[in-house]
């Protein structure tokens, strides 16, 4: 049951290439689907240069002044794209304790008479090239391999869960939206034995979420049922590849949304010879987010699955849980859900270019942490 698993499931990818080993593959692939919420995607389809060029590049701009990355500052986008200094972001009322930059597939922003959530498509904001050279080919390279393998895996789990993966196409086209974050956690400056919030206790709202873990320090942690947090330390050559709400209530609860968290002690900073320095420098991480597209409706999402599909879930799953949370955060559409999520964990966005929204927003948390504390899962975690 899920409640037991004390570790993180690896597949190896080259295993899906091959007839004699795919069976294999898909099988471990059900089981981390229904009963874990995470794996470990071993030899991964993205050239390992194309891994290593990011991490170095990114790396580069996380260690500019901060005025010049000031000047690609995310509140200067409508399109939540751009540079957030440390602890600007919130999760579960806490300050969050990373920096970010935020890019997705450049587009043309939209025109006035679309939706208010079509704001989330739109321009990347980008440092001179001549400040960090080769830094927007990197990250644009890297965006198009993982979202070709994201691509892929939406096939991959219709096998494994023996669903027409058609239902899950036309969901992910309607208005297709994804988006990827570049994360660095400097060391905490103060020591604590639980250890200071990187990003709090949540479930993505993604469909699928791809995490490439760029540097050693481990301080990824997944929750079990019983309450256990179980460490997800960097693998060699590997991705985390988690559930999201949208891909959990696709299912009705077969697949598991899985709380996690990032936890920062200083001891990960330091080598292994040392418990003083911090000579491991800044956390990399680098999360890709698979939504559906922006336009799927709740009433889009009551697709019709196989009987079949639902011996995969048993006893195990309270749907309570899920219910609520569709009822409360997929109201309109995807993109509504994502567009108040993103005003939520980014005030100075909404401030600056949602100001009405916002304060709607704010009303209604206050409203909510009064009753029962539902939050939207932010699509921008992890």
């Amino acid at each position: 049951m899920a409640e037991e698993f004390s570790s993180i499931p690896i597949l190896d990818y080259g295993d899906v290439l091959s007839p004699t080993s795919k069976s294999t593959f898909l099988s471990t692939l059900r089981h981390a689907l229904i009963n874990v919420g995470f794996f470990y995607l071993r030899n991964p389809p993205i050239e390992v240069e194309a891994r290593e060029a990011l991490i170095q590049r990114s790396a580069s701009f996380f260690n500019l002044p901060t005025a010049q990355k000031q000047e690609v500052a995310l509140s200067n986008s409508k399109h939540f794209r751009g540079y957030a200094s440390l602890g600007s972001e919130i999760t579960g009322m806490k300050s969050d304790g990373r920096e970010t930059f935020t890019v997705a597939f450049d587009s043309p922003a939209p025109g006035s008479d679309s939706p208010c959530y079509h704001n989330l498509i739109g321009p990347n904001q980008w440092p001179p090239e001549s400040t960090i050279p080769g830094f927007r080919q990197a990250v644009n390279t890297y965006l198009h391999e993982v979202q070709s393998l994201a691509d892929t895996f939406v096939i991959l789990i219709a096998e494994a869960l023996d669903i027409d993966p058609t239902i899950f196409i036309r969901l992910l086209e309607k208005t297709r939206y994804s988006i990827f974050r570049i994360a660095a956690y400097p060391c905490p400056e103060i020591s604590t034995e639980s250890g200071s919030q990187g990003v709090g206790p949540h479930k993505d709202g993604s469909f699928l979420t791809f995490l490439l873990q760029g540097t050693d320090h481990s301080s990824l942690e997944v929750q079990n049922k019983a309450g256990e947090w179980i460490a997800a330390p960097p693998i060699p050559d590997t991705l985390v590849v988690n559930i999201g709400r949208l891909l959990e209530n696709l299912t009705q609860g077969v697949c598991v949304a899985t709380t996690h968290r990032v936890i920062l002690r200083p001891r990960q900073y330091c080598r292994e010879d040392s418990d003083s320095d911090t000579s491991r420098g800044l956390r990399l991480s680098f999360p890709f987010f698979q939504s559906l597209g922006l336009d799927v409706s709740r009433e889009d999402m009551q697709v019709e699955l196989p009987d079949r599909i639902f011996s995969f879930r048993g006893d195990k799953q309270d749907m309570s849980d899920i219910n609520a949370y569709l009822a409360e955060v997929y109201k309109g559409t995807i993109g509504e859900s994502l567009l108040t999520s993103g005003i939520a964990s980014h005030p100075d966005v909404g401030t600056r270019w949602y100001p009405e929204l916002q304060a709607e927003i704010l009303k209604r948390e206050h409203e909510a942490r009064q009753s029962d504390d539902l939050t939207p899962g932010g699509i921008e975690k992890a």
